[in-house]
């Protein structure tokens, strides 16, 4: 995984040096494998064991830090800051086994363009591409919390509304990677009214994707049950920076604060 010194940085007051770091980490069982230059920027290479989901974020590491040397950590809660929603039906979980926490937001009125520079630097330092602002923001949030995100385009969405389902055998896809996917019963879609949109905690449908015509964004954030996604990943040979973080574990209490923080 890399991890951006810079960033890290931006998270805990520390003056450690990016090799300081990296042998502090790697003395408390997070190896680093490698140290990379990136501009003004250093990416540390951490080889993560799959019993520590919670450090696949920048956040992650940080904290790791700070119980190493006591710095203090330099997030704030924005718990409470979000727009209200109430009376909003816009989501429905019918198999809660695989899916029991599922939050949406819609945004509305968005102008699809270029990230700002900053952004594109902190993706590109990781190995990330730049898309669009709002795809790019999604990854950033994912990166920095450990959170993987979903953007829809809410009005290629027949109904208005998501629907968390089992797919039915033979439904197919398109997803983000222009390759047709044919589903079965075992595997969490993510539909509108009709056809699914998204492969739940795998990856999205191309015919839902932020284009820049978009103007209205369903933004997702949820929990799926591990095994199911790391099933369906194998079964459609499909692994994606989301899939690897959910067949692992994300925190459910922390999605509500995470979809929060994506709009303050």
């Amino acid at each position: 995984m890399n991890i951006s010194y810079n960033w890290l940085k931006d998270l805990i007051d520390t003056d450690m040096t990016a090799d300081d770091v990296a042998a502090q980490l790697t003395r408390v069982g997070l190896a680093v494998e490698g140290i990379h230059p990136h501009h003004d920027d250093y990416v540390l290479d951490i080889d993560l064991t799959s019993n520590r989901p919670d450090c696949l974020s920048h956040i992650g590491v940080a904290r790791e830090i700070r119980a190493i040397t006591n710095s203090q950590l330099r997030i704030t809660n924005a718990e409470g800051q979000g727009p209200k929603t109430d009376g909003q039906s816009l989501v429905t979980i019918q198999d809660a086994d695989l899916c029991n926490r599922y939050t949406a937001r819609i945004i509305r009125n968005v102008k699809i363009g270029p990230s700002p520079q900053w952004l594109v630097d902190r993706l590109e330092a990781i190995g990330e591409r730049s898309i669009n602002n709002v795809a790019d923001i999604t990854n950033y949030v994912m990166h920095e919390l450990g959170q993987p995100m979903h953007s829809f385009d809410l009005d290629k969405l027949s109904g208005g509304r998501l629907i968390v389902r089992k797919a039915n055998t033979g439904e197919k896809i398109t997803t983000l990677d222009e390759v047709d996917r044919e589903l079965d019963e075992t595997m969490l879609a993510i539909c509108d009214a009709d056809i699914p949109v998204a492969i739940g905690g795998v990856m999205g449908g191309l015919d839902s994707s932020i284009t820049d015509s978009t103007v209205n964004v369903i933004l997702e954030v949820a929990y799926f049950k591990r095994e199911n996604i790391r099933e369906t990943s194998r079964k459609l040979g499909l692994a994606t920076e989301a899939s690897y973080r959910f067949e692992r574990g994300v925190d459910i209490e922390n999605l509500l604060l995470r979809l929060i923080v994506q709009l303050s």
